[in-house]
């Protein structure tokens, strides 16, 4: 009966650590580096441009090498009397023009939109979740510094990805020069190790802890497959002694980026939001006044209102 038991308990093991293998080598990451993205003709985005763009403003584009210099098709929005540059960075699974409604919440700003990656104009280059996307950021920056917007006048704005993307920006961007304007963040993530996990365990459910070896050989994997460190993606660790002020925005039901992660990050940028009751990506919607209202307040206390 013994030895049964052993014969069973030994099958079992290897079945978990053969699924496990194969599960990390094979099934996450295409999960963690296939992003979708939303399908849009040239004439939806237009018209999206079109909606968005108010009186006596104008679109202008251009092309800005990102990361691994890939292009970027970097779209601005120029309006009048402008009290600098809003750099709106969009969440996983989503493209620039997800995103690009925010602008309509910060009237006084020029706005600028892009998918990092120039993944909308190839779709097949990987999503790194801040392995690159930090430099596509970081070379977007420089270029409005080279057409003579100075950092004081930059805003990042992001959303779950794209807010813990915007922290590890900072952090480099820092390393070489001053602060910006400031960052508007909504529901960063804590790490990428924390992200994929999350990930996972909405898809698992409680049973996502069996897969834990299989996540580390993914993200070993993932990292060698679109060559990038993993474990350098972490906006917690970015956020340690930033300069540019920071204001965080979250929903304690979040399950994406749930609230410890935020928490975490906010020991060091303490200027932190929670709206309670809402869901990943809706603390915006729901927090007193609406996101417009939160962030003229986080302007007036930067100093940029």
């Amino acid at each position: 009966m013994n030895r049964r038991i052993l014969i069973v308990s030994s099958l079992a093991v290897g079945v978990w650590a053969l699924l496990n293998l194969l599960v990390g080598l094979w099934v996450l990451p295409p999960m963690l580096l296939a992003a979708g993205l939303p399908s849009r003709t040239e004439t939806q985005r237009a018209h999206i441009r079109e909606v968005l763009q108010p009186p006596g403003a104008a679109w202008t584009a251009t092309t800005v090498p990102g990361g691994e210099s890939r292009p970027l098709q970097v779209w601005r929005l120029r309006r009048p009397g402008s009290r600098g540059v809003a750099v709106l960075l969009h969440g996983f699974g989503d493209d620039a023009w997800g995103t690009a409604p925010r602008l309509r919440d910060l009237p006084d700003w020029d706005a600028v939109v892009f998918t990092f990656r120039g993944r909308d104009l190839d779709p097949s280059v990987p999503s790194t979740l801040g392995g690159w996307e930090t430099a596509d950021v970081v070379a977007v920056v420089r270029a409005l510094e080279a057409e003579g917007t100075p950092r004081k006048d930059i805003l990042l704005v992001g959303a779950s990805q794209g807010a813990g993307v915007a922290l590890l920006a900072l952090a480099r961007l820092e390393a070489e020069g001053g602060p910006l304007a400031g960052a508007l963040l909504e529901s960063p993530f804590r790490n990428l190790k924390d992200a994929g996990r999350n990930h996972l365990r909405g898809t698992l459910g409680n049973g996502e802890w069996l897969l834990r070896p299989a996540e580390r050989i993914a993200f070993l994997r993932a990292g060698r497959i679109a060559r990038f460190h993993p474990g350098d993606v972490s906006p917690e660790d970015a956020s340690r002694n930033l300069r540019t002020p920071v204001a965080l925005l979250t929903g304690d039901a979040d399950g994406i980026t749930p609230l410890a992660g935020v928490r975490a990050i906010a020991r060091n940028l303490p200027d932190l939001t929670v709206v309670p009751g809402a869901g990943h990506l809706e603390a915006g919607e729901r927090v007193p006044g609406g996101w417009a209202a939160w962030a003229a307040d986080r302007l007036k206390r930067f100093g940029r209102r």
